[in-house]
């Protein structure tokens, strides 16, 4: 009597197309989470970047406000948390933190303002770039 060995063939190439599809679609998820997270960081960072550059654009003699410094745009959809700066190099009074909530990290830039009717902005820490450079 002969005895066919075809019978466990279909068993294991089945089980290794679930295995394949079980790993691939893993990684598919890993790699949706990550770039989901690499956008919530960009937004941070392209936030804080055009935030600086303001700051830099109106020169060391002149200060930004804080109504100029509210038309630049904001990416993404950040937290926002403003209290008292503290003891500070700056001579800020209030701190607002902006913070982007990403899958693995959270992203936070924070602004040191001065007082005043209309305060100006004294320093932008961040993503990109740790202090501003005086």
């Amino acid at each position: 009597m002969v005895k066919s060995k075809t019978a466990k063939a279909p068993k294991s190439s089945t089980r290794d197309w679930i295995i394949r599809g079980v790993v691939f679609g893993g990684l598919a998820v890993l790699l949706v989470l990550t770039l989901l997270d690499f956008q919530t960081k960009q937004a941070a960072q392209t936030t804080s970047d055009a935030w600086r550059a303001a700051v830099r654009a109106k020169g060391e003699d002149v200060e930004l406000p804080k109504s100029e410094f509210s038309i630049i745009p904001v990416q993404g959809s950040p937290q926002l948390a403003s209290g008292p700066a503290g003891p500070n190099p700056y001579a800020a009074r209030t701190l607002e933190t902006y913070t982007w909530s990403g899958i693995f990290r959270n992203y936070s830039v924070r602004v040191f303002v001065g007082a005043g009717s209309d305060p100006s902005i004294e320093s932008v820490q961040g993503p990109g770039e740790d202090t501003q450079d005086e």
